[in-house]
């Protein structure tokens, strides 16, 4: 949700669980860091430069109004392998979209992503 230049709010519901409040923040902050490689971030999410991740974190966790936790780089991982298998346990049922999903191989990607984020030193 957008107010003039200002991001309000965001929403997804591509992977909406009942979970701790952390879990949807680490969620976020995947996307808003992001947690992905710098060729990616220039490739696909059209970065002008490789985004400055720090930073981008900081806003991110003053925007919240609360202290980032310490082990942010292992909650952001722990949530994306979630994501993960639950991507794979409804792609082996046949459901949609996550079939397709994995029959494209959007699983390996993934699990590409969470090897680079356990790998991230901020």
């Amino acid at each position: 949700m957008w107010r003039d230049d200002e991001v309000v709010g965001l929403l997804d519901f591509g992977h909406a669980r009942p979970d701790e409040p952390l879990f949807d923040v680490a969620y976020a902050l995947e996307y808003a860091a992001p947690f992905r490689d710098d060729e990616e971030c220039l490739r696909s999410l059209r970065y002008p430069e490789p985004p400055d991740r720090v930073r981008r974190i900081e806003l991110f966790w003053d925007a919240y109004g609360i202290s980032a936790p310490h082990d942010i780089v292992a909650r952001v991982a722990d949530q994306q392998q979630r994501v993960l298998e639950t991507c794979e346990a409804l792609a082996r049922l046949g459901i949609e979209p996550q079939a397709t999903w994995a029959w494209e191989g959007y699983i390996e990607i993934v699990r590409a992503r969470i090897d680079w984020t356990k790998s991230v030193e901020l």
